[in-house]
């Protein structure tokens, strides 16, 4: 099915915020999903349902994670850095999906992190790329 449109998206994002996310995190953040904040900063997915590359299904992409509000910002996950890892977007549970650096610098494939498992339990691998997760997006109805 495939992602149809983002809703309640704040306000746009000019290139300078990323440049700033990506200083701090120390990693550089792929292009389609720079093209896509910049426009759905905040956003939520419709569709919103995704299935998982080690066969989990029915995980939700609940929002994108705003690099501007105030309350819940890209910049407090800092402390992923260390892992190599980005979150991006969140469940409605508070589970990140993050951009996964540990193997290869230059194109991160997108992993599902758990917060209420430790070590490697943690995170599931999702897929290849954020187009390629936008793309599985599906509703249940």
């Amino acid at each position: 099915m495939g992602l149809k449109k983002w809703l309640f998206s704040d306000e746009s994002l000019d290139e300078k915020k990323i440049i700033e996310v990506e200083r701090l995190f120390g990693f550089k953040l792929p292009d389609d999903y720079k093209k896509c904040i910049m426009e759905n900063n905040g956003g939520f997915p419709e569709p919103n349902i995704f299935n998982c590359d080690d066969g989990r299904i029915e995980a939700v992409f609940n929002n994108l994670i705003s690099f501007t509000d105030e309350n819940l910002n890209i910049k407090m996950f800092y402390e992923f850095s260390s892992q190599k890892l980005i979150p991006f977007a969140r469940d409605p549970f508070g589970n990140l999906l993050c951009f996964d650096y540990s193997k290869n610098n230059e194109s991160p494939k997108i992993v599902f992190y758990n917060y209420e498992e430790t070590g490697s339990a943690s995170i599931t691998p999702v897929c290849k790329s954020f187009t390629a997760l936008l793309d599985r997006l599906y509703s249940l109805t």
